[in-house]
């Protein structure tokens, strides 16, 4: 096919659409896994998080505990982008373990598309672009291992499916 400037279209390796849409992934995504905050869940406690990213930099997260009629909430504060305060609560859930105990849960805060979400989850994410940490619905966060698996059969139906499309123009008729 002929493009209007000049260049043409098709061949191997070109359509490498995947990598343009692929869905942002759960590593490249700042966590907060509850499992980190064990024996942190209680009335006025107060702390901080920090960790290092891939390239240096360093964040950190603050938060507090505190409780209300309905239970525990958990005030999540940072700063996004060097420019915005934020400050957002987050509900948590706790379920029985088997002998003793209780299991804690995040409940997700965000409101997409005017509901909101209210999943019991163990881990709240922040992609890079995105102010607020939540599950990875929400966000519509996959797993690296999700865009890798099968990668190779995908790509080899794509060249069959070109092979074949090309067999069918070249002797103007269907094979």
């Amino acid at each position: 096919m002929r493009l209007g400037f000049g260049g043409t279209m098709g061949g191997l390796g070109s359509g490498e659409w995947s990598r343009y849409n692929a869905k942002t992934t759960v590593e490249s995504s700042s966590v907060l896994a509850m499992k980190i905050f064990r024996g942190c869940i209680v009335r006025g406690y107060i702390g901080q998080i920090t960790w290092t990213r891939g390239n240096g930099n360093k964040s950190s997260i603050g938060y507090r505990v505190n409780w209300n009629e309905t239970g525990p909430i958990m005030t999540l504060f940072y700063r996004w982008a060097d420019k915005e305060d934020i400050e957002i609560p987050v509900r948590l859930q706790s379920t029985p373990m088997q002998f003793t105990g209780v299991r804690w849960w995040f409940t997700c805060p965000l409101i997409v598309d005017g509901v909101p979400c209210n999943r019991r989850v163990g881990n709240l994410y922040r992609p890079g672009v995105s102010r607020y940490f939540g599950c990875r619905h929400c966000h519509r966060l996959t797993y690296q291992s999700c865009q890798q698996a099968h990668s190779v059969e995908r790509w080899q139906d794509r060249l069959l499916s070109r092979k074949f499309a090309g067999q069918k123009n070249a002797s103007g008729g269907d094979k």
